[in-house]
């Protein structure tokens, strides 16, 4: 009984304190179960209309875009610079798509499976699937769609234990590739029929026609007098407050802006030192003797060089520079060097020299697998292209050979010495190009086996084999360490803006200035492969002073954020001067035209009024601008509704006032063909209107950009 009046006694306290560790238990599950949520917020990097674009999904499109390109160039690394290229493309594609799918949603337009079949095979394939690298002819470079159609059915084949694993994931990157271009197909399409949309909806008239064939018929020849406003001092007009407002106010959309910030930055190039070109110069002296002496100096390049040894020969005439007038001039083992140029130690070596075509024609059957069943189907090949005279290679290629050759019968077209070398391996190039024309030979390339047959070849030219020991005068660890060292002793005494700013000048450092850097940037000022800097730039606060940043060209950067702008038009203040001029000029045109004297010859009019004259030929609607005078919209209108051979009321334009006389009339003979002339606007519409369309639903989105945080 005491114990249970004790629990009563402590009621309260024990409801709280069962209430607590609930809450606790609770609090805790969510937070256990949000955790992923929160994680997956943390990795949107944009939003578009509400829709999240994840981190991961990003990156896995940049990659699929890097791999088509290097597929494309045959380039196995991207710079910088091209990388960031590639993740602006990439985000710019994706929002688009987004944007795209919303208006196709809502006006219920889809692309079908048959659409883009169509579209690859039909009877007009698309300018997309023509302009593909890969299904270009390699003689004519035109499209082949018999190639196009071997790379689709190779990669969609279901068996591929035929191929080597090298080659099944060659055919999974092309199945990659052609994925990347089926997207984009698509969203092609879907664009088009937008687009159709559109452009019927705003769709050419007769009487649309007949403005613009108008337009095109008559020109004039004028002769003019102009005086400009730079002719009157500015100093004689005086512009109000209220008057620049009310023009910022009338004007205010045209000076929308993006988010920037101003900057000061000091930027400082890592030199190589005395002591950096010193110790190169005592590097390729030490190699000099075994470099000149050794039969085979193929290692000694190698490990040394900035340039691989190429066992290959290369004809003289594709030299350039020094290495052509060695090449040209040298006899085999002479040597030069070292010499220095462009900041390099350079050593080089005639290995051989001989008279080999440039080029030749070849003809191939290829076999990947390279084992005993591969020799084996290439020897039964060869037996029968050598004992059966009936038998044709080209055919035998399109039944047996093994990759894209094949549809045009084996016909490899037109290579160098040195590209068969690079992409076949030495022992392809080698038979190649000491083949007898129109013999079978059997080879080994990087790749597998092949029977080859060279149907043609350039006349021989003299080739040379040059070894290069080239060796780069760069900055050492000691010099980067002496550079950072020194600058990073200003920065560490003064972080705040203005002090470093001051410390930086004192110590002899250029402070240059960045007035917007905006969040899409990769640069800072004039420094490039900067990213990080922006991202610091924008993730800090006005005042704030940077680490060192270094890039790929050996700088080294310091910024300080000197002041913010995320307003969303510039302001009245920085506009201000612009719109002053604009209302001195409407000023300068009342005083130039009430002081005007008249007169009714043009001529006459330029010399009582200190104006120049001159003449505009053929002048009509059609022209944009007005040759010798720029941008003239309301001369041009004036002068083609002006009558003949009359002095005209003066015109204020952008640049000055005019007064004008046409002389003379020209009036084109072509007949106006209706169909003709609606089938041409129609196809400016297409361009125009889409563009404007897909413009304005950009500019009605409700975009947000995060990829500061992570980039």
């Amino acid at each position: 009984m005491a114990a249970l009046q004790n629990i009563r006694k402590h009621s309260l306290l024990l409801l709280i304190v069962i209430g607590v560790a609930l809450f606790a238990f609770i609090i805790g599950d969510f937070l256990t179960s949000g955790s992923t949520l929160f994680q997956q917020s943390q990795e949107n990097i944009a939003s578009i209309n509400g829709k999240k674009l994840n981190f991961r999904e990003y990156e896995r499109r940049i990659q699929e875009m890097e791999n088509v390109y290097k597929m494309q160039t045959g380039q196995n690394s991207l710079n910088e610079e091209l990388t960031n290229q590639i993740r602006e493309s990439v985000y710019e594609s994706i929002v688009r798509e987004s944007l795209l799918d919303e208006q196709a949603a809502a006006l219920g337009i889809k692309v079908t499976a048959e659409e883009l079949f169509e579209m690859i095979n039909g009877e007009n394939v698309h300018y997309l699937v023509q302009q593909m690298p890969f299904f270009q002819n390699p003689q004519t470079g035109a499209f082949d769609r018999d190639i196009m159609m071997n790379f689709l059915r190779t990669i969609q084949m279901d068996d591929m234990s035929m191929y080597t694993a090298d080659v099944q994931a060659q055919i999974q990157q092309m199945k990659q590739y052609w994925l990347f271009w089926e997207n984009n197909l698509k969203y092609a399409r879907l664009e088009e029929k937008i687009s159709n949309i559109l452009v019927k909806a705003v769709g050419a008239n007769v009487i649309d026609a007949q403005a613009s064939f108008d337009a095109r018929q008559r020109s004039v020849n004028v002769a003019y007098a102009f005086k400009p406003y730079a002719a009157l001092p500015d100093s004689t007009f005086k512009v109000n407050k209220a008057e620049v407002k009310k023009l910022y106010a009338e004007n205010k959309e045209s000076y929308r802006q993006e988010p920037s910030r101003a900057v000061r930055y000091v930027v400082v190039d890592v030199l190589p030192s005395q002591e950096d070109n010193d110790a190169v110069k005592a590097d390729i002296d030490a190699l000099a003797e075994k470099f000149s002496n050794d039969a085979d100096p193929s290692a000694i390049v190698n490990a040394n060089s900035e340039n691989k040894y190429l066992d290959c020969y290369l004809a003289n005439s594709a030299y350039s520079g020094t290495l052509k007038e060695f090449a040209t001039s040298a006899k085999v083992n002479q040597v030069e060097g070292p010499f220095f140029e462009d900041n390099n130690w350079i050593m080089l070596r005639k290995m051989a020299e001989i008279s080999r075509p440039d080029s030749v024609k070849v003809s191939q059957i290829y076999v990947s697998d390279n084992g005993e069943n591969g020799k084996h189907l290439i020897d039964s090949l060869m037996n029968v292209l050598k004992t059966n005279k009936k038998a044709d290679f080209a055919e035998l290629a399109a039944q047996y050979s093994q990759d894209q050759t094949a549809a045009q019968g084996g016909d490899m077209g037109w290579f160098r010495e040195v590209d068969a070398f690079a992409g076949m391996g030495a022992e392809f190039a080698e038979a190649c190009f000491t083949a007898k024309k129109n013999t079978y030979y059997k080879v080994a390339s990087n790749y597998g086996l092949h029977i080859i047959k060279v149907t043609d070849m350039t006349k021989p030219v003299k080739k040379s084999k040059i070894a290069q020991l080239v060796m780069a005068v760069t900055p050492s660890s000691k010099t980067f360490s002496a550079t950072y060292n020194k600058l990073n002793q200003v920065v560490a005494a003064n972080q705040e803006a203005a002090a470093f700013v001051d410390a930086a000048r004192q110590a002899g450092y250029t402070v240059q200035y960045a007035p917007a850097v905006r969040k899409t940037d990769y640069t800072v000022g004039n420094v490039p492969s900067m990213r990080q800097a922006v991202r610091f730039i924008y993730n800090g606060k006005v005042g704030d002073v940077s680490t060192i940043f270094e890039n790929s060209n050996n700088q080294y950067l310091v910024v300080a954020i000197e002041s913010a702008n995320d307003e969303e038009y510039r302001s009245l203040e920085s506009v201000q001067a612009q719109l002053a001029r604009e209302i001195i000029n409407e000023q300068k045109a009342e005083a130039i035209i009430a002081g005007l004297k008249e007169g009714d010859d043009i001529k006459a009019i330029a010399a009582a009024n200190d104006m120049r004259n001159d003449t505009i030929d053929l002048l009509s609607f059609s022209a944009r601008r007005i040759a010798g005078l720029g941008d003239e919209p309301a001369l041009l209108a004036a002068v083609l509704s002006a009558p003949m051979n009359e002095v005209s009321k003066p015109v204020a334009g952008k640049n000055g006032v005019y007064v004008f006389s046409v002389f003379s009339d020209v009036n084109a003979s072509a007949q106006f063909d209706e169909a003709t002339e609606k089938m041409a606007l129609s196809a400016n519409d297409t361009y125009r209107v889409m563009y404007q369309a897909m413009q304005a639903v950009m500019d009605a989105a409700n975009i947000e950009d995060s990829r500061i945080r992570f980039y």
